[in-house]
């Protein structure tokens, strides 16, 4: 069976097409969507045995999954993103929200189309075409103007200090009120929340050619196995099977 683990990493998610991704039972501070390509989605949610097309897992769920071999779409969504807060809005408390009104033909067909091309454009589109599939209007969610700015010093930065203290500092606020503040816009817990901008950086890192060590220096954990250890911990998986025959593609 060849191996198929195509990645797109954009902005404010990290889709991929694979029949390789094989994750033991993890929770994370992001949405995730999946989409059924060769079979239906089966998924275990808080001991919950689910079938379905496509299902959106809430964030801080429970859950694993296995390919199998199978060929499927998935997508982990930044919860502070547009279309993310409008996904937590629908689902509400629910740990789970199933579609299953959706054109799972045409949406095979357009990610099937994916696996042969480099086009950020037609990837674009077929993103486009899937949140539309899933009914979530483009909206503006506003933040306090401080919280932007957490987010706009954490997508710049050169990861050489992540404390709570160093970002209250930039924002005139203590530490005590950034934490609090930015859990109440968000729903995320800022110190969870740097930490999954540190994995974020080192995945970019790696898959621009930089070691396991490499990347998780410059991405400001303490050590690789600090990195390897919250990467098992999020996504249900070791570092190398997430890099395993990957192909990957910048999408922003």
């Amino acid at each position: 069976m060849k191996v198929i683990n195509k990645i797109f990493w954009d902005t404010d998610n990290i889709s991929m097409i694979t029949n390789h991704l094989d994750a033991d039972t993890h929770s994370h501070l992001m949405l995730q969507l999946f989409v059924g390509i060769d079979d239906y989605v089966k998924i275990i949610i808080n001991d919950i045995r689910i079938k379905c097309d496509v299902i959106v897992v809430n964030k801080n769920v429970a859950h694993s999954f296995s390919a199998k071999g199978k060929l499927y779409f998935s997508s982990i969504i930044d919860p502070t993103s547009v279309y993310g807060k409008k996904l937590i809005d629908k689902m509400g408390k629910r740990d789970f929200l199933i579609y299953d009104q959706i054109d799972t033909y045409e949406l095979s067909r357009q990610v099937k189309r994916l696996l042969y091309s480099t086009n950020v454009e037609q990837y674009k589109h077929f993103y486009k075409y899937l949140l539309n599939c899933l009914e979530l209007s483009m909206y503006k969610h506003t933040y306090d103007e401080r919280i932007s700015s957490i987010f706009q010093i954490l997508d710049t930065c050169k990861c050489t200090d992540h404390s709570i203290k160093y970002l209250a500092d930039n924002v005139f606020l203590s530490s005590s009120r950034l934490s609090h503040l930015f859990k109440e816009q968000t729903g995320i817990p800022l110190k969870s929340y740097i930490i999954l901008h540190q994995m974020e950086r080192a995945f970019d890192e790696l898959f621009a050619g930089k070691n396991i060590t490499e990347a998780s220096m410059i991405a400001g954990f303490d050590s690789p196995s600090h990195f390897a250890s919250t990467v098992k911990k999020m996504m249900g998986m070791t570092v190398s099977l997430s890099l395993k025959d990957s192909e990957f593609l910048k999408v922003y």
